[in-house]
């Protein structure tokens, strides 16, 4: 069994990996600035301290946004496969420019293994089409159960700021929350038409690579809050307001807390060329962020038992097995419901 080495072990999603991976048999190094074992994932010298040759190393340690690729690097240097749980754009462009010097290096590196690229891609996959001209995705997070710093902080990242999505088989920047549009996804009693904004995501960049035939690739959310919508698609127009956002966010986490969702989902439309359209979501009334945590621990049980794993960067349908994905994900209690 090789050694897991969970950077950013001690985050909220950090947890989650390590929650899931025990629960599969795998038993974490848990690693961050905070110990057990000290490790700062921008500074070389701690990265070669704590890397061996043969790891795998799960990293968790957002926000990802702000990140530099120090830590691919170093894993190149050292040896040790990387799966990374990032779902910004920012940091997915700067991990696919280190291409060539992954693949020279003989490490595997599975980047954006999450629910934005890597559970839509098993959804993609799921829905028996082919050959799609369009994906849009939906984040409807638990915010009751998700509301923190960190998450608060990713959000309010993608608001009035420039935006990279996929459109008539190209990338084009808009503005991030300017932009809504209504969901109708099943179940249609647990989770209500919704209205949800436009969010910076990997998707564009991962998705065309995987099906060449997509059109349109976009991600939106509703932050299922009562009035955060609001507040925030208003702070896109006035950045004034967003700066009064971006500086309480410690509020934004209560008010999260106190009135936000239980329930929460992660549901994708997928469209073909005949304008059919096919609609998935994942949902559970409690504890549905296991959805972005659930490939990365998948992901890290596979490789640390051995299983034979590709060199380079891995493309998010072959992260892990879809199947299996989507087995394992209703054996924790999330539904995938059709529609």
């Amino acid at each position: 069994m090789r050694r897991v080495v969970i950077a950013g072990g001690r985050g909220f999603f950090g947890q989650r990996v390590a929650e899931l991976l025990g629960g599969l048999g795998v038993a974490p190094v848990i690693a961050g600035r905070a110990g057990p074992l000290e490790l700062d994932v921008e500074d070389r010298g701690s990265l070669h301290d704590v890397l061996r040759r043969g790891d795998v190393v799960v990293d968790a340690a957002g926000p990802f946004q702000s990140r530099t690729t120090a830590l691919v690097e170093a894993a190149c240097e050292v040896g040790a496969d990387v799966i990374d749980i990032d779902e910004s754009l920012v940091h997915a462009r700067r991990v696919d420019a280190l291409a060539d010097r992954v693949r020279a290096s003989g490490i595997s590196v599975r980047s954006t293994c999450s629910a934005v690229s890597t559970v839509a891609a098993a959804l993609v996959r799921h829905s028996g089409i082919e050959r799609p001209v369009r994906v849009s995705a939906l984040v409807a997070p638990a915010s009751r159960e998700t509301a923190h710093a960190g998450t608060v902080r990713a959000l309010l990242a993608s608001v009035g700021a420039e935006v990279d999505v996929w459109r008539d088989g190209r990338f084009i920047t808009v503005a991030g929350w300017r932009e809504s549009r209504a969901f109708a996804l099943p179940p249609l009693a647990s989770l209500p038409r919704r209205r949800a904004y436009l969010v910076a995501s990997a998707l564009p960049l991962t998705l065309p690579r995987v099906w060449p035939s997509l059109r349109a690739v976009d991600c939106w959310t509703d932050t299922s809050t009562p009035l955060a919508n609001g507040i925030l698609a208003l702070a896109a127009r006035v950045p004034p307001l967003r700066a009064v956002a971006m500086r309480t966010v410690p509020l934004g986490v209560l008010l999260a807390r106190a009135l936000g969702a239980r329930r929460g989902a992660f549901a994708v439309e997928i469209e073909d060329s005949n304008g059919r359209i096919a609609r998935l979501a994942l949902t559970a009334p409690r504890r549905s962020y296991l959805i972005a945590a659930t490939p990365a621990a998948l992901a890290g049980r596979a490789l640390a038992a051995g299983r034979p794993s590709e060199p380079g960067i891995v493309p998010v349908h072959r992260h892990v097995d879809p199947d299996e994905l989507l087995a394992y994900l209703r054996s924790l209690g999330i539904a995938l419901e059709e529609g």
